[in-house]
């Protein structure tokens, strides 16, 4: 992506930036959700081992705590649904790019280089929307709701 061309021009900024955006996105997901997965599976395996052992119980409490903060950082960062996100919009700009330098339709025309940034940014709208939606169901919370018991 970074050196395709079509007709000695490169790709228009817009479309290289966002899939740049989205590459980085997609990696980075990937990473953190990763690794929260490891530390909660981790955690959640240590805790029956050190539960046998004579070691404090509030080594076991520490590991459950670490179980509980991967986990939630992980729901509520949205960390797997980003990646998978990331990487179909990333996947969708490589395939209109596609098109776009083996000239087939729509970008066959002179305005090729127009319509390939309109369906870029097309794309990369609509996912910004279920982005957005995303989070809009997502149930309220605070620290003080889950600090403080009810009533």
């Amino acid at each position: 992506m970074r050196t395709a061309r079509r007709d000695d021009q490169e790709l228009p900024i817009p479309v290289t930036a966002k899939w740049e955006w989205y590459r980085k996105g997609s990696k980075r997901h990937r990473r953190f959700y990763a690794l929260t997965e490891l530390i909660a599976i981790a955690g959640a395996a240590a805790i029956p081992v050190v539960a046998a052992t004579e070691l404090p119980a509030l080594v076991v409490a520490l590991l459950g705590a670490t179980v509980l903060i991967a986990t939630g950082v992980r729901t509520t960062f949205g960390l797997h649904e980003n990646w998978v996100q990331d990487s179909q919009i990333k996947y969708a700009i490589e395939r209109e790019t596609a098109l776009y330098l083996v000239k087939a339709p729509p970008y066959a025309g002179e305005d090729a280089a127009v319509e390939l940034v309109k369906a870029v940014e097309a794309i990369t709208w609509e996912a910004g929307q279920s982005w957005a939606a995303r989070r809009l169901r997502m149930p309220p919370t605070s620290a003080a709701a889950l600090v403080e018991p009810p009533g």
